[in-house]
């Protein structure tokens, strides 16, 4: 349930009441329903406008070579023919070396081999002239005019060579390019051809290999030629007969991750699963919208009938804000899976366990986990994530007292994202250590960042929505606080009574599922008033003249009046929390203040009871309430005690019996109801029996009845007992 305590003191309760009236509505039901819908469209006003601006990247826009910014994986399984994959076959059968068709010219190895010899018939003739000796230069000159490419050094090589190794020369290079010629030849294989010359050179030393495959060399040409027609219907045809290639992807199989630079085949299977498109799938755009709405709707619900009334509105506004800040980021942060695991949806509920209640946080961890599903792409693995972790994180954070509390949620949290996640991917698949590891740093960064965003950001929210928190009270109820101290220290009385109070009000509290811990703190707080003419409050009045016999019964009215609005403006002076000061300001109601005014009607002058009326509001909520009922059980029981009406003698035998406690504290009780005190606040009959019973009890504990002790006689009629040896 939404505590209305709070949020929204007695003038703004007023406010709203009043403005529902203006307007013909009954009660604030109508002005709740408006509230609602108006929460509900800003809601989906703004997961909508989140979901557009992110949407194109949903769609994707991706072209081959660029790098992924995120992880893609399938949505489903399916089989179908890749286009790029049967077109890269088609093109290696197309471009295969078989479906060449040569045409060979036989007239080419005879006419090489003849135009060598011719050659090699002029450089005999160079080397043995028929009419003198020509110069070395001249000679060199005419060899390499007869061989097409020869260079000068193998020139003269071949003018230095004697007769039989010349002859050797020759008969190599006749053979090196018969050898050549024997093949078939193509014009582009004819410079790999030339190139290999020399190793097939056998026989005769390296010196005349060289020179021998110098002379072939220039004479290696083409004697096949490519039939243009029939080898392009080879090809064609080899093309034709290639299958269609299939391609299977499985789901959930990754086609593109994040990092890696994206291929022309991850494109094309984006595209087949419609993940690739420059435009809004507007369908599915729809439906995540629909999803959405939804939720939303059904949170709305759950909350209109949890909340207690207009009170809540603040509230509210709070559970909003940490719903909806968490499905915002989590639509940007989500995509990446590298950051689900360390996404920290568990503070939102962390924050709202301990600001608000925890029954509430478990129900708006279910909901957060919906939201966060449907805007990571309907994952089901961020859902449960998000529930456990947050569902752990609640658990342990609820009224914490201790700031201990938020380390140990840290590794609640941690170990709950830790085990979730090794179990998802043991249903996948293998885990290997490495795999562990990295789950295990991902989980202690989602536990430590969520522990640390809920201390970070709960005292701050606090303090925005007027919700007090257990650290926050815990500090406020030390005794060292500055009016706790000026209290105790200049109205002893008041202190003791405000002491008394909370103790009545805490177990009372308690017993109907309230905050026992908030009462009890404003409790202390309630007369804090008194402290400014402490003199004029009977508690304070020990062996002191009563300051009221000097003063006529309207101006000691109104000094009892002003210490509430003396509590309230101390308070915020000293900014206290808004829910301490409207108890401060409620814990009276619009009481009467029946001695000043049965003195005054005692007057015989004419009296206005609204002057003797404290200026409330009524209390607002149960805690206050109770504190109203406790701080007027107090002082009827304690002043029923102290003129001896509470108790009377019985049997004879010393003993005292109670006859008045329990008469004292239900006509306190019956007069609060009868004055309507308490119509504005959520208390049953059966929880008003339940803080009648409570106050008996701690009560009768307190104001118990007590033996007289005897007076000793100065002569002991007994011999004392010696002690056994």
């Amino acid at each position: 349930m939404i505590s209305t305590g709070r949020g929204a003191s007695g003038n703004q309760i007023s406010q709203v009441q009043h403005l529902a009236g203006r307007f013909g509505l009954r009660q604030p039901v109508a002005w709740r329903v408006f509230s609602f819908a108006m929460l509900g469209l800003a809601i989906l006003a703004i997961l909508s406008g989140t979901l557009y601006l992110t949407w194109q990247s949903d769609s994707l826009n991706l072209k081959a070579g660029e790098i992924a910014t995120r992880t893609i994986k399938s949505p489903a399984t399916d089989t179908f023919v890749s286009a790029l994959r049967t077109a890269d076959a088609r093109q290696e059968a197309y471009d295969d070396a078989r479906n060449v068709v040569l045409l060979p010219d036989a007239s080419v190895a005879p006419a090489q081999v003849a135009a060598l010899q011719k050659a090699l018939l002029q450089i005999d003739e160079v080397r043995a002239p028929a009419f003198g000796t020509p110069t070395a230069q001249g000679q060199n000159d005419q060899i390499r005019a007869a061989v097409e490419g020869l260079s000068a050094d193998d020139a003269t090589a071949i003018a230095a060579l004697d007769s039989s190794a010349w002859s050797r020369v020759k008969n190599e290079a006749q053979r090196l390019l018969s050898v050549a010629l024997a093949d078939q030849v193509r014009q582009e294989d004819v410079a790999s051809i030339k190139q290999g010359l020399l190793d097939r050179s056998l026989l005769i030393s390296a010196s005349e290999r060289s020179l021998a495959v110098a002379l072939a060399t220039p004479f290696i040409r083409a004697n096949v030629q490519v039939d243009q027609d029939q080898t392009k219907a080879a090809r064609e045809a080899a093309a034709k007969n290639v299958e269609p290639v299939m391609v299977t992807v499985q789901q959930g199989q990754v086609i593109v991750r994040d990092g890696d630079p994206v291929t022309s085949y991850d494109i094309e299977k984006l595209e087949h699963f419609g993940l690739l498109t420059a435009t809004h799938n507007w369908p599915q755009f729809v439906g995540t919208l629909g999803l959405l709405a939804i939720v939303t709707l059904a949170l709305l619900g759950y909350l209109f009938l949890t909340a207690s009334g207009t009170g809540d509105l603040r509230q509210l506004l709070l559970v909003s804000l940490i719903v909806v800040v968490p499905v915002v980021t989590g639509r940007f942060l989500l995509q990446s899976d590298q950051l689900r695991l360390m996404f920290p949806a568990a503070a939102a509920a962390m924050l709202l366990s301990i600001l608000l209640d925890f029954q509430l946080a478990v129900v708006l961890a279910g909901f957060l986990a919906l939201y966060l599903g449907i805007v990571s792409g309907s994952t089901f693995e961020v859902a449960l994530l998000t529930f456990i972790s947050s569902l752990t994180g609640a658990v342990i954070v609820y009224r914490a007292e201790r700031i201990v509390r938020f380390f140990w949620a840290a590794l609640g949290v941690g170990l709950a994202v830790f085990v979730t996640a090794v179990c998802l991917t043991l249903t996948n698949g293998h885990v290997d250590a490495s795999k562990v590891g990295q789950l295990a740093g991902d989980a202690a960064v989602n536990g430590a960042v969520s522990a640390s965003l809920t201390f970070l950001f709960f005292y701050m929210l606090g303090r925005v929505f007027g919700i007090v928190t257990h650290l926050q009270l815990l500090e406020l109820a030390h005794p060292n606080q500055p009016l706790l101290y000026r209290l105790a220290r200049e109205a002893p009385g008041t202190y003791h009574h405000s002491i008394v109070v909370s103790n009545l009000a805490e177990s009372a509290v308690e017993a109907v599922g309230g905050d026992p811990l908030f009462a009890r703190t404003a409790c202390l707080y309630h007369d804090i008033g008194k402290v400014l003419r402490p003199s004029f409050f009977v508690e304070n009045q020990a062996n002191r003249a009563n300051v009221h016999d000097a003063l006529d019964p309207r101006t000691s009215a109104r000094i009892i009046q002003e210490h509430v609005e003396d509590g309230v403006r101390l308070a915020r002076k000293a900014r206290l929390p808004q829910p301490i000061i409207d108890v401060i300001q409620q814990h009276h109601g619009t009481t009467l203040i029946k001695y000043f005014y049965a003195e005054a009607l005692a007057s015989g002058e004419p009296v206005d009871e609204d002057e003797f009326r404290y200026k409330g509001p009524k209390p607002q909520t149960k805690e206050a309430a109770i504190i109203m009922l406790a701080d007027s059980v107090e002082a009827a029981v304690r002043a029923a005690s102290q003129s001896g009406k509470l108790y009377e003698e019985a049997n004879g035998d010393g003993r005292r019996a109670s006859t008045g406690l329990k008469e004292v504290v239900d006509g306190v009780i019956k007069a609060r109801l009868e004055d309507r005190q308490l119509d504005d606040c959520d208390l049953t009959l059966r929880q008003i029996e339940q803080i009648r019973a409570t106050f008996i009890t701690m009560l009768e504990g307190i104001y118990h009845p007590r033996v007289e002790y005897p007076e000793l006689s100065k002569t002991p009629t007994r011999q004392p007992v010696e002690a056994a040896h």
